[in-house]
């Protein structure tokens, strides 16, 4: 009989927010870290430039930054974690219009996936009417897009800030190995691409 692991590693929960006005950016945040935990991350604002898709709803002058939170969770959440997150956008929203624009997904230390409402060859099923896209695998000490990637994270220019999400989420698994006292040794020889320093426990 084939033994299957029960651990679920959390994973570290990320949003893509999309946004033309600081004060709207603030109105945001104070929703998600009532929702989530507190945000333990802002990233550099950068103008999105590379599509007009949103300009209609949104208007001109939009930017996108990464923000993470500091809770990990389990990477089952996302699908409730979007339909959150549209809530928010739903609020926020003046005469039918949205105002922000927040991608949901999550940092693990192989790939950064983002959820959507929208199926696509290229994107998995979670339920609840949310799929999930993989948008970059971490390979060669940086971030790497597949051909289905958004244009700006094709780019690259989010590259520095999810590396950064991606070192504090490292800290933070290791301190969660620890704490479950994690004594599965076909998990530790799997996360043998992650930590160096673990080894199998002793039988």
């Amino acid at each position: 009989m084939v033994e299957y692991s029960t651990l679920v590693e959390p994973v570290k929960l990320v949003a893509a927010i999309l946004y033309s006005s600081e004060s709207e950016l603030k109105a945001a945040y104070s929703k998600l870290e009532a929702i989530f935990s507190k945000i333990d991350y802002q990233g550099e604002p950068f103008p999105f430039e590379e599509s007009d898709y949103y300009q209609p709803e949104m208007g001109e002058g939009l930017f996108r930054k990464m923000i993470s939170f500091d809770e990990l969770v389990s990477p089952g959440f996302l699908a409730d974690a979007k339909h959150l997150t549209h809530y928010i956008e739903e609020e926020l929203a003046e005469d039918g219009f949205r105002k922000i624009n927040i991608d949901t997904g999550y940092l693990d230390m192989f790939k950064f996936v983002l959820a959507s409402f929208k199926s696509r060859s290229n994107k998995i099923y979670l339920g609840k009417n949310i799929w999930a896209d993989m948008i970059l695998y971490f390979e060669s000490a940086t971030y790497q897009p597949f051909i289905w990637s958004f244009p700006d994270f094709k780019s690259g220019k989010y590259n520095k800030d999810l590396i950064a999400i991606r070192n504090r989420f490292k800290q933070q698994l290791k301190t969660w190995l620890i704490n479950e006292k994690v004594e599965d040794k076909k998990y530790y020889i799997w996360c043998g691409r992650c930590f160096n320093w673990l080894e199998p426990p002793v039988s």
